[in-house]
């Protein structure tokens, strides 16, 4: 599946909410360059990961996780009993599984049907997840009206000046108390550059559970969704 493209931006500015619709174009260019950011610094130096798929005890959020030391990306994070604000992992999809010699050649795939899910997981017991965020914020500030995506998802593109590229929300059919399903993406306009989704959970009261992938992969949104709330529990992770 290609990256996917929407009309171009209109550049609209809705008058109540121009200043919001300043801040969320800026936002864009900051997400994209955010998640190129984690796939290069992941993929770019192969002696941080770990093949080891030896369980590593560790506490965030007053949670205590056991997670596969080759799943977590930082070397200082695999640390037994390490108290952490914040745990950043890598895994393949769709296996779940973590790094290992056999997949190195997969774990350095940037392309736009890379199948490395970057996942992280912060302690944070005020920030919106992206289905509240959508629900409250960004559908107000659409630059048009959806149109129908992959897997029966509907793209709702997001106003800005269109500059590095389209931002837009894949969300499932919205209901009284949000949508069921909602990620934010960005298509740059630089061909060179990959295309990606992030969708970010609550789970509990205090941990943000963050999720970044190819938009290669919204088709599937079900299944990943499902594959990464079963990853998590494992850990031991509330729901």
């Amino acid at each position: 599946m290609m990256p996917l493209t929407l009309p171009e931006s209109t550049g609209m500015r809705a008058r109540h909410f121009t200043p919001m619709v300043v801040a969320l174009a800026l936002a864009g260019v900051a997400f994209l360059f955010h998640i190129i950011g984690g796939w290069i610094a992941y993929t770019g130096d192969s002696s941080r990961w770990s093949g080891s798929a030896e369980t590593i005890s560790l506490e965030l959020a007053n949670t205590t996780l056991n997670v596969p030391a080759n799943l977590i990306r930082h070397p200082e994070q695999r640390k037994p009993g390490a108290r952490l604000d914040r745990l950043d992992l890598a895994m393949l999809w769709p296996s779940g599984e973590g790094y290992s010699a056999a997949a190195a050649r997969d774990f350095s795939n940037t392309g736009d049907t890379s199948p490395v899910i970057l996942v992280t997981l912060q302690a944070d017991d005020q920030s919106m997840d992206t289905d509240e965020r959508f629900a409250r914020v960004l559908r107000s500030l659409a630059a048009g009206e959806a149109l129908p995506g992959p897997g029966g998802l509907s793209l709702l593109p997001l106003s800005g000046d269109g500059t590095a590229g389209t931002d837009f929300v894949a969300h499932t059919t919205t209901g009284a108390s949000g949508p069921a399903y909602a990620a934010r993406c960005f298509t740059p306009r630089d061909k060179a550059l990959a295309a990606n989704c992030e969708r970010t959970v609550r789970l509990g009261e205090e941990l943000l559970l963050t999720y970044r992938f190819r938009q290669a992969h919204l088709a599937d949104w079900q299944a990943l969704d499902a594959r990464i709330s079963a990853l998590v529990t494992s850990f031991g992770a509330p729901l």
